[in-house]
């Protein structure tokens, strides 16, 4: 293989989120480079018309991607779930690289009415999905330096908007740390995106939705906002760089300068 060959071509890489937004777009490049992956959410649809999207787009590496629907927002499955996703995705061969891109977005609660289980709706995917990830990951991967999964925090752990989700992203990148020490050599890192165009903002009201573009643009040294394709490439530069563990690249347009 020449020198400078990708470094994921012919491993094995499971992208959990990866049927949409940053997710697919790391699916997207990791295929284009040689990986076989396996994409897996909780929405059916969501994940049967991502996988015919790739093997479309991508017909001669059409054999190099598989899916599994998983759902990681109920608590009392949540171990059983990750293991059986672990497991379907190294039945071929053990798992090089993990990105862990999912979460569900749930409602807002001012902290004066919030509850614990309004907590908990915002950590049973980020966290405790993560934390299950750790904690059966290693029997399905690469024991190795080239291995590593990549979790997702958020700039809003730098620069809070709302009470809860900086709480949320300082806790997952606490945790990946504590992952990378733990599970060494294998190594875990975080991507921490800005304000990315994803499906999340296609929820919005029109106007809603355009007001908020706007004003993030303004808000970044770029003057505009990411998007998928560009924020992807943070995921696949802690996959390669077999020299990076527990630290976190931030892609979000220079907001904290501002």
């Amino acid at each position: 293989m020449p020198k400078h060959a990708s470094k994921l071509a012919g491993k094995n890489i499971l992208l959990i989120g990866g049927t949409s937004g940053i997710g697919f777009a790391v699916a997207e490049q990791a295929l284009q480079d040689g990986a076989n992956i396996t994409i897996s959410s909780s929405s059916e649809e969501k994940v049967s018309q991502s996988l015919n999207r790739l093997r479309t787009d991508y017909s001669e590496q059409a054999g190099n991607v598989q899916s599994y629907v998983a759902d990681l927002s109920i608590k009392e499955q949540l171990e059983e779930t990750v293991e059986k996703l672990l497991k379907y995705a190294s039945k071929d061969s053990l798992i090089d690289h993990v990105v862990f891109t999912a979460g569900d977005v749930s409602p807002l609660v001012p902290l004066a009415n919030t509850s614990f289980d309004d907590v908990d709706a915002f950590l049973i995917v980020r966290f405790y999905g993560a934390i299950a990830l750790g904690k059966y990951a290693p029997k399905y991967m690469n024991t190795s330096k080239s291995s590593s999964i990549t979790l997702t925090t958020g700039t809003q752990s730098q620069k809070p908007m709302f009470w809860l989700p900086p709480a949320v992203g300082s806790a997952v990148e606490g945790l990946m740390r504590g992952l990378a020490v733990t599970l060494a050599p294998i190594r875990v890192n975080a991507v921490s995106p800005g304000f990315v165009l994803t499906g999340l903002i296609d929820r919005l009201p029109q106007e809603m939705a355009q007001d908020a573009i706007e004003k993030h643009k303004q808000k970044s040294l770029t003057r505009d906002v990411g998007n998928p394709e560009d924020t992807a490439e943070a995921y696949l530069y802690l996959m390669r760089d077999n020299f990076a563990t527990g630290s976190v690249v931030v892609t979000n347009g220079g907001v904290f300068l501002l």
